[in-house]
Order: C-alpha cells, then sequence, then structure tokens
C-alpha cells in the first residue's frame, strides 16, 4: 500500500457509490466503514466521548503519558500513523496501491487526518442537504422524523466542518458533487481517477455493484437495489417532503446551514 485514501461526506450522501465504484479499480482496496481512527483521535480529545472507564481520565492519562514522551505529540502521531497503516496494509491482501476509508463521521477530525497522512488522497463529497435528510428519514427513521435526532445535528454540523475542512486543504484534495456524478458519472469518474493517478476504464461503472464491502455497515439499501449508476435518486426527497408540514421541516434544518457553507459545496 502506498498510501490511504479518505472521503469525507455526511452520511447517507453516496459515499458508498463512490466507495464500490472505486473499488472496482485493481489497485483499490476497501471494507465498509473503518471508523478506527475517531476513538485513537478522540483519545487526545477533552470532550466529545462518553466511557465506562472514565474517557476523562484517560484523557489525563494520555497526556502525561505523551509529555514524557521524547518528541511529546510528534512521537505519539508517529507511532499512531504506524499502525493505522499497519493495519491498512493487512486489508490489502492483493497488494493494492490505496486502501480507502470511507467513514462519514471522519468530518469530525479532518485537520487530524490530513496532519497524520499529509500523502494520502482526499476525496470531499457533497451532497445536497434537503437529499441526505430525506435519505436519512427514509433509511433509518422508517420515514419517520421523531427517530432521526442525531441524524438531523450530523447534517448542520457535518456540512460546516466538511465546508471548512474542504476550504482549508482543497490545494490537496478534490470535490465530488453528489448529484453531478450520478448524472455525468463517466466524466466526474476520469476526473477523479486522473486525481488518484489509477487506470481509468469503463468496467469502473460496470462493476461496481459486484463489489463487496465485507461489512455491516454503509448502504443498508443502494447496496442491493441499485444494479447501474442513476440519477433517479435525485428526485426522492420530493416523495418525503411532501406536506406542508414536512417541508417546514425541511426549511427548519437548511435554515441552520450558513449560505457560505452551502456555495462551497455548489449549493444556493
Amino acid at each position: 500500500m502506498e498510501a490511504p485514501i479518505f472521503i469525507f461526506s455526511l452520511p447517507r450522501a453516496g459515499s458508498t457509490l463512490i466507495q464500490r465504484v472505486l473499488m472496482s479499480n485493481k489497485d483499490i482496496c476497501s471494507v465498509a466503514e473503518p471508523w478506527i481512527l475517531l476513538p485513537q483521535i478522540y483519545s487526545l480529545k477533552k470532550e466529545g466521548t462518553l466511557s465506562e472507564y472514565s474517557s476523562l481520565t484517560a484523557y489525563s492519562a494520555a497526556q502525561d503519558f505523551i509529555g514524557n514522551l521524547p518528541q511529546k505529540e510528534k512521537d505519539y502521531y508517529a507511532s499512531l500513523k504506524l499502525f493505522i497503516s499497519d493495519l491498512y496494509k493487512k486489508q490489502c491482501r492483493n497488494n493494492e496501491r490505496y486502501f480507502l476509508d470511507k467513514t462519514p463521521r471522519y468530518y469530525l477530525i479532518i485537520d487530524e487526518i490530513v496532519n497524520l497522512f499529509p500523502e494520502a488522497k482526499f476525496v470531499f463529497l457533497f451532497r445536497n442537504p434537503i437529499h441526505v435528510y430525506a435519505s436519512v428519514v427514509t433509511t433509518w427513521g422508517n420515514n419517520r422524523f421523531n427517530k432521526i435526532r442525531s441524524s438531523y445535528d450530523d447534517i448542520v454540523l457535518g456540512s460546516k466542518l466538511l465546508s471548512q475542512g474542504y476550504l482549508k486543504h482543497k490545494d490537496k484534495s478534490i470535490s465530488i458533487n453528489y448529484e453531478t456524478f450520478v448524472t455525468d458519472f463517466e466524466s466526474e469518474l476520469k476526473r477523479v481517477t486522473d486525481y488518484l493517478e489509477i487506470e481509468f476504464y469503463h468496467t469502473l461503472l460496470k462493476n461496481f455493484n459486484k463489489q463487496d464491502t465485507k461489512g455491516s455497515l454503509g448502504d443498508p439499501t443502494g447496496v442491493n437495489k441499485y444494479a447501474s449508476i442513476s440519477s433517479q435518486s435525485i428526485d426522492n426527497w420530493k416523495g418525503v417532503f411532501n406536506s406542508g408540514l414536512r417541508k417546514r421541516f425541511a426549511l427548519r434544518l437548511l435554515n441552520k446551514i450558513d449560505a457560505d457553507d452551502l456555495e462551497t459545496q455548489g449549493y444556493n
């Protein structure tokens, strides 16, 4: 493995589709959603975790331990990189060039990941937040709004952090707009493969549905539903926000997202 690839996106933004298309290339290995960096990075954060063993005490202990290393955090992150890289390499059983880590809540630790793996490839995937919200409602909420409060927060906070992360690191990243990808997928995929410096061939668009992500996380519906890339999903939100009350829910969400963040992602 030469380097990892990270996809930064909201949950239900189409990252599983991008993952499986890229897995069709012989140079890329991936598995479900690793999440492996979140607990490692958060072990150095004072807030944001809750554990049976007392995460606050663990944070203090880690700070003491790191403070006694010769080069402090530099040593810690160097060892952490070796640890994570070794696990990624072990997944690449056919000596693939890249391991692709697709974990939606990595939007929380974009800066830390970029600093840890400066040589990595970074793909920012954006999708209209109203479309994301609709997908969350139908997939995880059983078409009901009262079951998805945490995902509502995901969209509001995630949109801001994704936009900030992209603006900060866009010189070494590539952005994909989901709606553009599913309507003009051949040229968009060519743009991505050029960025990754891997071969583009048309079978990538035909073989993605055969890829096994070997895990329980990811897209529980699209994996079985879609055998080809289609723009059909773009209009699905209309069937979810189909009443005055539901439209007010959508507008309430949209009004919580900064206009500049939407513009960064390509939305008005």
